[in-house]
């Protein structure tokens, strides 16, 4: 998608390939066991034992400042439903936990599959180049590598995206930050994009044969939607809105594809339709 990319040059693209390239990506689990020496857990002091644990964290870390980085450090246990992009490792990470329904089916169709943790693989992906971590180059390193006029052609477009989603209203006047939720939206917008591209390259991808009445375009954003299903209380909606670098499930469901060219014509979506949004204000990114 990088090489197709018409408000980029070449030379930015060059950089952008050799970043992609440098992915360190890490699946499952860790080879190398934390034993957690020196932690001491007691069953009978639920809050000492989460201050221990939080002194046990800081205290290693503080032993690993001034020794070599350990880039195959996986930095999160196996049992995690959660996945992560390091800027200055340059990897993305994928515990097992994650790898399980509704994000992955091996018994799934592509559709889902590809519209699940293909999307949070690509998401992660996309961090590489978010507002973020666009800052740090294939080895990490906080290094500008765009031409001047790409980067302000990408901050044209961050803005954009931050003016859509400041739009989204979750409480009565309380609407999502777009400034605070960019590298997520970001995050959303290009790895939705890869990874629809990806399944358009499956035997399923190519085909229109529906299951369950849908077509493969339509399961692969309904899966989409499916990841972000939840329920929240009002109290705790505001109280997220305002510290949460993720937008809510609601508008993460719809804050890519309405960018997308290929859910209008998955849903046929049309001018007057409530998400309908005109070629010319559909962000292009990734």
């Amino acid at each position: 998608r990088i090489k197709g990319l018409e408000w980029m040059s070449d030379e930015t693209k060059k950089k952008a390939l050799e970043k992609l390239a440098a992915f360190e990506p890490k699946v499952g689990y860790t080879t190398k066991w934390e034993t957690y020496t020196g932690l001491n857990i007691n069953k009978a002091t639920y809050f000492q034992n989460l201050r221990n644990a939080s002194v046990w964290g800081y205290n290693e870390n503080v032993n690993r400042l001034g020794k070599p980085v350990d880039r195959t450090r996986f930095g999160m246990t196996p049992p995690t439903v959660n996945a992560s992009y390091s800027p200055t490792m340059n990897s993305i990470t994928f515990p097992a936990g994650i790898l399980q329904f509704p994000f992955f089916d091996p018994n799934a169709d592509d559709a889902l599959n590809y519209g699940g943790i293909g999307a949070v693989i690509g998401h992660e992906m996309s961090h590489g180049f978010d507002d973020s971590g666009s800052q740090y180059d294939a080895k990490g390193n906080l290094k500008n590598w765009w031409t001047a006029e790409d980067r302000k052609k990408f901050e044209e477009k961050t803005k954009a995206l931050g003016e859509q989603f400041d739009a989204y209203t979750v409480l009565d006047t309380v609407h999502v930050i777009g400034k605070l939720t960019m590298g997520e939206n970001i995050g959303d917008l290009g790895g939705l994009n890869a990874a629809y591209t990806a399944f358009k390259m499956t035997k399923q991808g190519q085909s229109n044969e529906k299951i369950d009445g849908f077509t493969p375009d339509q399961r692969f954003f309904l899966a989409w939607a499916q990841v972000w299903r939840g329920n929240i209380l009002p109290e705790s909606a505001a109280q997220l809105i305002k510290t949460d670098p993720h937008s809510p499930g609601p508008y993460r469901t719809i804050g890519a594809p309405v960018n997308m060219d290929a859910w209008y014509s998955a849903f046929d979506v049309k001018p007057g339709d409530k998400l309908y949004k005109k070629p010319e204000d559909r962000i292009r990114m990734w």
